[in-house]
């Protein structure tokens, strides 16, 4: 076995790029007309996005704005929106999921195709990841289960978050930024290195800090030219900006990147290439200790990820972390003692000790 085998469709070190669509390669759906086909989307890569495009069978290497087919999506990383939202094309990175609602009004084959990511990921390397075709879509005549009666632009869905709840400019508290860069020092390991500030990461230390209630603004800033998904423990945000120093005329499929809802509430959130992604988040009351990191396996597990502690945390010593200062205070205590010593030896020779009868004398010679 060689390593592309074990890396297909995940790094450029792969010469075949195909994604697996529920373990196997191009499965398929079944639908009747103008049934309603439900798909829970994942994007379960460990380093790539990936797109999700519906055309007919034979329209797929037309734009999408030409030719795709609409679908409606519903929900975003577990969360239900209050209307389905119309869409041609979905942008997604490791972690993020979205729910979709697709409805045919004619029987044909349809497919479900990734394009447009080339050169966007990987430091403009064009050609990864390659156009694949995902899965396809068989429309026939049989109806299997019940037409809906409504249709899907004026459902009316209970959504996860209420518009009181979404979070105000007065609500924050406090705006921090997270950098999130690499490195390649071979001395340290043989293969890139990824930080948060600067840092690679260790369960030890405690990195940003919040509290239970508060909200936070956070500035995500990525210099590279590649795609970092953010992901948060326990804690949901909203999307309030992003943007990003790439051209949307040299990389089209970026512009749907960079279409967000601000009333949108998500855990995973892509940081663009030499771009920034601002987002608010709302504390719930949950304290203890968590992290947040991006969400692309062969990041997260070579350094980019921190520490959030939210809440008050309690004073535990580590020696371990202080090794300098106990070694620093050791060398201080001992010197102090022996200039103490020497001080006191020196102080020694200089009193000059008398006998009584020596005393006597003097005295005598003192009253003469």
């Amino acid at each position: 076995l060689e390593v592309d085998e074990f890396l297909m469709g995940q790094t450029t070190l792969s010469k075949i790029h195909p994604f697996l669509v529920n373990g196997v390669m191009t499965p398929n759906f079944n639908v009747g007309v103008e049934e309603v086909l439900h798909l829970r989307v994942l994007c379960a890569t460990i380093e790539n996005e990936n797109t999700f495009i519906v055309y007919r069978d034979g329209e797929e290497t037309e734009h999408w704005d030409d030719a795709a087919i609409p679908f409606w999506v519903i929900g975003s990383d577990g969360v239900m929106y209050k209307k389905p939202r119309k869409r041609t094309i979905l942008v997604l990175a490791g972690g993020q999921r979205e729910e979709v609602l697709l409805q045919f009004d004619e029987p044909g084959k349809y497919v479900i195709s990734q394009q447009g990511i080339e050169g966007m990921q990987f430091f403009d390397m064009r050609g990864h990841p390659h156009n694949q075709l995902l899965a396809t879509i068989t429309v026939d005549s049989h109806v299997r289960t019940q037409v809906p009666t409504v249709p899907i632009s004026d459902m009316v869905l209970t959504p996860g978050y209420t518009h009181d709840e979404s979070i105000q400019a007065e609500d924050i508290t406090k705006t921090e930024t997270i950098v999130f860069s690499m490195g390649a020092n071979r001395n340290q390991a043989p293969f890139p290195q990824y930080y948060v500030n600067g840092k690679s990461f260790s369960p030890d230390r405690l990195d940003f800090f919040a509290h239970p209630g508060e909200a936070r603004e956070y500035i995500l800033i990525n210099a590279q030219h590649n795609v970092h998904p953010f992901h948060i423990h326990v804690n949901r945000f909203q999307v309030k900006e992003m943007g990003s120093e790439l051209s949307t005329t040299k990389y089209p499929v970026l512009t749907a990147v960079l279409d967000f809802d601000p009333d949108q509430w998500r855990d995973t959130v892509i940081v663009p290439p030499n771009g920034r992604t601002r987002i608010w988040v709302q504390y719930g009351n949950y304290t203890g200790k968590t992290v947040f990191h991006c969400h692309f396996l062969a990041h997260e597990d070579t350094g980019m990820m921190a520490t959030l502690f939210i809440g008050t945390p309690d004073v535990k010593f580590h020696w371990r972390d202080h090794t300098h200062v106990l070694l620093g205070a050791c060398a201080g205590i001992l010197g102090s003692w022996m200039l103490l010593l020497v001080y006191r030896l020196t102080r020694r020779e200089k009193i000059i000790s008398y006998e009584p009868a020596e005393m006597n004398e003097l005295k005598s010679k003192a009253m003469d």
